[in-house]
Parts: structure tokens; C-alpha cells; sequence
């Protein structure tokens, strides 16, 4: 079935390369009353600089949205689906799609309603004006992917809400010849987009979800011809989308953990729309992102930090105050605290942000609400044993907490698992808050292939490595194949101690098994790691065991294959004691290689350092043991 929708997809892309469809727009829209928007927080927005991955821009008429601001390069103005994106030809795709989000809109339109100057409207004007000019329907790069046509569509809609009813927005014949000549016609070339160009079967991922979404919340507030059929179906997706890419606890199937911010907004962003035009969804939906918002609740840490296992890409759906490094899952769980009645929700350290109210405009004195409540912290592990998602936690006593996050989940989503990492039996560790054991990061997708290789490698996590091979076989930088399984074996957790033990299958064509148990005994704060190699033949293996650091971490070399870690947060430290099975050493990164670098967000990437054992056996079964103390 899939080969015969991408052999219709490509006889539609071959025909609109030489024949743009002619879009019959028609003024028509649908008004509603505005929204009480509480715009109280004028310092806490941004508008004029805007950070694209460590980068920064000035917002005006003449931003080139088709420049990479990384490399200098530009992507050609030529019909969209036939422009070469998997290489650097033309520089990264992503950097410029990150920009033609056109998420520093909605800041803009803030400063106006809260300044009152003309200044930032004219602003808002002459960029969509100029993007306008600059991407005609279907000509290049930004007419690719349709997951950030549904971007803008949502932050166009937010945008639509705060200026509707203003008097000079809505009186000023300039603006309202902007709206029905430019504007409205754009918004119907994105709707058509969205609903003609799809994300099925193995690509049915976030960008399936973003579809629904994005073309959901148009139709609830512009009404063309077709908005009716639109709205339907789309709300039939997401219906059917929250629950079949969510457990039954609500964890994201991806299994990267920074997207499952991004994912639920699309979700709650819906699902705010929906209040705002009376259009309900199901009991079975609203349950469902509830339970996606506890589980968001119970993965962070006492200091709001989450496990970073899988691909992160700093993406957002909408970022009202501009503030790109504000903590997006603090933002959710401060709407849903509102929104669901659950107090525990608000956690230690939040703080109502712009976002949370423009979500809740529909609900009377929502920050009162929430002001109105106690914080909270999670005060005991939580297993997921049928996701394979372990939360080891103490009880957070004046900010002292050791935290660790064992993986023991499958590769990703659908065939292509495409934002998961080779990382079965990983184990992550937070002290007070503060990452010591760490996940290296993502640093990029479609460019820089050796790091993009390394990044998502199994010698790039803390498990084991055998005879240097992956747990499963990168075939692209999105694409995975010979997915491995993962079983659980065992699972229990009591005030004392915790209990998880977990294998996967991803050395099977070499013959060999991976085993591994994490005891943590809480009395005496610290971790026993028991892995067990099993192979069918003694035959030659090289085992890689690596612990890698968040560069912050300091390291004493005590004893032979004994560390010392600290941070100058907290006075906490970690004692490692390696196997001796195993040669250890201390590795800092360096320029020729990726082992030891630490990618704190998108297409950024700084040296930190791994604590990596080497060894070669010639057994069916070697154990190793692997020690943590934590000292407090």
C-alpha cells in the first residue's frame, strides 16, 4: 500500500512541476469574538533579535528566507519537492526552515498590543509581505516539508486572535488590503498544502501529527470552501494519532525525549482551538494528553531537567515571549495544571510564562488558578517496565536528589524509527538536579554525516558496544533498519531498593546477547550495574563500555579504574567503579574525532570527556560489574 500512495505521490509531484495548480482563493473568512487576552508581561517579551541555533538575526523586511545563516549558502527558487535537502549542496534545510517558522511573529504582534507603536505592525506586515515575494507557491525549499507549512499555519493563527478586534488593524484600508490580497490568499495555499501533501505510513510521524494540527486549527477560525472537510478529517487524525503514537502511558513511541514537547503542543494547541469554537473532542483524547502531561511530569528531574535519550532539535510549535531556551515542558505542565484540575502539576522552580496564558485566555483568572497552588516534586521512582522506561529517584529533600533514567525501550517509531538512537540500556545520571552520566546529544541530521553518525551510535551512549558495530544499522541520516528488541526481565521498586533488568537482540547477527540489571540500593545511596555478555561461540569480541560526561564534570582518577565526578553546583560528588575486567581510560575530546563531544542543542557541539573500558574476550559468557556510589 505504500508503494502504490508514493507512486501516486510522485506522479502528483511530476505533474504540479510543470503545471502549478491555479488555487481558486475566495475572500471569505469567519469572525468570532476576540479572546480576553491578559497582556500583562511587556517585559517579558522579544522581537527585534531572534536565535536560530545559537545564531542570531534582526527581524526586517529584507530577511533572505532562503539562506542558510550557517554555511551562506542558498537553496535555489526552483519547484520545491525535486531540491536536493539530504546533503550540504545547498547548505542545511533545517537551519532554513527554522527561520521560515516565522514563530518571532507572534512577539511581535505582543509588543504591539501591549505598545500600542504602529512600529511592530508594520514590522509583522513587511516580513509576511516579503516572505510572500520570496515563496511563490511551490518554489522552493520552504514549500518542502510540509510539517513547517502547519508551523506557520499555527503561529499565523495566534497571530489572527491577538489582532482581531483592533481597531487600526481592523479599520486601516492599508492593512485591510493586506489581509485580503496577501494574507488570506497565503493562508489558503498553506491549507491546500497541508491537506494534499500527507505524511502516511512510514513517514506517519510527528509530521503526520503537525498536518492534522496545523490544518485543524485553521479551519476552525478561516473558512474557505473546503474548511468543513478539513476540519473533519483532521480532527479524525489527531483522534486517531494521540493514541496509536502514544503508549498507554502516555510515552511518545519516537522515543526522543525533547520532541515529546514539541508533539504535545501540537496536540494542546489543537485542543485549545477546539475550546475557542465550542468543537470538542473526545473523552478518549482529553485522557490521553492528560496522561502524556503526567508522564512529562514524573521524567524531569527536581530541577525541571529531562532524560535526553533520542534526537533533539530544539524544535518548538510556537514561542511567545521569543524566549527559544525557556523550558517548554514547565510551559505544558503550567497549562495543564489549569486546564485538567491537577495541581500536582506545578512543579518546584516554574513560573507562569506568556505562553500558558495566551492557552488559557479561555478560561477565567487562569493564573490565579494556578497561583493559587502548592509546587510539587516526585518524591519516588516510577517504572514504565511495557515502554522500558525506568525512573530511579530518591525522595527531593532542599534540592538534594539522585536521579537516574534507564532505557530498555525499543529503537523508535514505525519502520524508519527515524529520531531514535542505537541506545539499549543506556543508564543517564542526575545529581541535585544537575546531569553527570549524560547522553551526548544530537548535533545535527542531514549535513556532517560522520557526526551525525556518531551522535546516534551505540558507542555514543552509555551501554556496551561489541566488535564496534551498532545496535541496529543507520541506512540514512532518518532511517533505521535491523531494528533490535528489547525484553524486560525484571522490575520491582520499594522505599529501600529498585530493581530492573532488561536485553536486547541487536548483536544477533554476530551471535551474541546483551544483559544488563540496575540495582539501586537507597539506603546507602548507590548503583550496582551487572551486564552479561553472552556469545554462541568463544570467539574473539571487543567490548566497548563507555560513561560519558556532561562537560561541566570534573574528574579525579583515584585508583586504577576508580573516578571521582563532581560539579561546582552542588557539592555532591560520584565515585565510578569500573570492572576491572576491562582497560579504563579517560578520554577528552579532541579536533580529529567525534568520541568525547557533547551537543547541548542543535547544530551545536563543545568537548567534553568519556570514561570508556576496552577489552577484548575469548568467552560465551563474560560478566562485568559496575559500581556507583553516590556521596551527598
Amino acid at each position: 500500500r505504500e508503494i502504490i500512495f508514493r507512486f501516486h505521490k510522485s506522479i502528483q509531484n511530476s505533474r504540479e512541476k510543470f503545471f502549478t495548480p491555479q488555487l481558486r482563493f475566495r475572500n471569505f473568512v469567519s469572525q468570532r469574538p476576540s479572546l480576553d487576552f491578559d497582556l500583562r508581561f511587556s517585559d517579558t517579551i522579544q522581537s527585534h533579535d531572534w536565535e536560530i541555533f545559537g545564531r542570531r538575526i534582526t527581524l526586517n523586511g529584507q530577511i533572505d528566507f532562503h539562506k542558510d545563516i550557517f554555511s551562506g549558502k542558498n537553496f535555489p527558487i526552483t519547484f520545491s519537492k525535486t531540491i536536493d535537502i539530504r546533503s550540504d549542496k545547498y547548505g542545511s534545510a533545517k537551519v532554513v526552515w527554522e527561520i521560515n517558522r516565522l514563530q518571532f511573529l507572534i512577539p511581535l504582534v505582543l509588543k504591539y498590543k501591549i505598545s500600542g507603536s504602529s512600529i511592530y505592525l508594520e514590522e509583522f506586515v513587511s516580513i509576511l509581505k516579503s516572505w510572500d515575494q520570496q515563496n511563490p507557491y511551490l518554489k522552493g525549499v520552504n514549500w518542502y516539508s510540509n510539517i513547517e507549512i502547519n508551523i506557520r499555519l499555527i503561529n499565523w493563527y495566534w497571530c489572527w486572535l491577538l489582532l482581531q478586534g483592533d481597531p487600526l488593524w481592523e479599520e486601516n484600508e492599508e492593512y485591510i488590503g493586506f489581509r485580503k490580497k496577501i494574507w488570506l490568499p497565503l493562508i489558503y495555499k498553506h491549507c491546500c498544502f497541508s491537506y494534499r501533501n500527507p505524511s502516511y505510513y512510514s513517514s506517519a510521524n510527528n509530521h503526520l501529527v503537525a498536518e492534522y494540527a496545523g490544518l485543524f486549527i485553521a479551519s476552525t477560525l478561516w473558512k474557505f470552501p473546503e474548511s468543513e472537510k478539513w476540519l473533519r478529517e483532521s480532527r479524525k487524525g489527531l483522534e486517531r494519532e494521540i493514541q496509536r503514537q502514544h503508549s498507554e502511558n502516555g510515552i511518545n513511541k519516537e522515543e526522543a525525549a525533547e520532541y515529546i514537547q514539541f508533539i504535545t503542543d501540537f496536540f494542546l494547541l489543537a485542543f485549545i482551538a477546539g475550546r475557542h469554537c465550542s468543537i470538542a473532542f473526545s473523552t478518549e483524547f482529553e485522557k490521553k494528553l492528560e496522561t502524556i502531561c503526567t508522564y512529562i511530569n514524573n521524567f524531569l528531574d527536581c530541577n525541571n531537567n529531562f532524560p535526553k535519550y533520542g534526537d533533539e532539535d530544539d524544535g518548538r510549535v510556537i514561542v511567545p515571549d521569543g524566549n527559544i531556551h525557556a523550558n517548554n515542558f514547565i510551559s505544558i505542565l503550567n497549562t495543564a495544571t489549569v486546564l485538567f484540575n491537577r495541581p500536582e502539576f506545578k512543579r518546584q522552580g516554574s513560573a507562569w510564562d506568556v505562553k500558558s496564558t495566551l492557552l488559557t485566555a479561555h478560561i477565567k483568572n487562569a493564573k490565579e488558578i494556578w497561583s493559587g497552588y502548592d509546587f510539587h516534586a516526585i518524591s519516588k521512582s516510577i517504572f514504565y517496565a511495557q515502554e522500558g522506561h525506568f525512573i530511579f529517584r530518591t525522595q527531593p529533600v532542599q534540592g538534594r536528589e539522585i536521579y537516574a533514567h534507564f532505557d530498555a525501550a525499543q529503537l523508535g517509531y514505525l519502520s524508519i524509527a527515524a529520531h531514535g538512537h542505537a541506545d539499549a540500556l543506556s543508564l543517564l545520571l542526575h545529581i541535585d538536579g544537575y546531569p553527570f552520566l549524560v547522553d551526548p546529544g544530537t548535533y545535527t541530521y542531514h549535513t556532517h554525516k560522520i557526526w551525525r553518525k556518531y551522535f546516534v551510535s551505540t558507542l555514543a551512549h552509555n551501554t556496551i558496544t561489541v566488535n564496534g558495530y551498532d545496535q541496529a544499522t543507520l541506512a540514512g541520516p532518518t532511517l533505521w533498519v535491523n531494528h533490535y528488541d528489547v525484553t524486560v526481565h525484571n522490575a520491582s521498586t520499594s522505599v529501600t531498593s529498585d530493581l530492573a533488568e532488561a536485553s536486547h537482540n541487536g548483536y544477533k547477527k554476530l551471535g551474541v546477547s546483551h544483559k544488563r540489571s540496575i540495582n539501586f540500593d537507597k539506603k546507602n545511596n548507590n548503583f550496582l550495574i551487572t551486564d552479561v555478555i553472552n556469545a554462541r561461540n568463544k570467539f574473539n569480541l571487543r567490548l566497548q563500555m563507555p560513561f560519558h560526561l556532561d562537560p561541566a564534570v570534573i574528574v579525579t582518577i583515584n585508583d586504577d579504574g576508580v573516578y571521582t565526578l563532581r560539579r561546582p553546583e552542588t557539592n555532591a560528588s560520584v565515585e565510578l567503579h569500573c570492572d576491572p575486567s576491562l582497560k579504563w581510560t579517560l578520554i577528552k575530546a579532541n579536533d580529529t574525532e567525534p568520541l568525547g563531544w557533547f551537543s547541548p542543542s542543535f547544530m551545536k557541539k563543545e568537548k567534553s570527556s568519556v570514561i570508556l573500558g576496552e577489552s577484548n574476550f575469548n568467552h560465551s559468557s563474560i560478566p562485568l560489574k559496575t559500581f556507583i556510589k553516590i556521596i551527598i
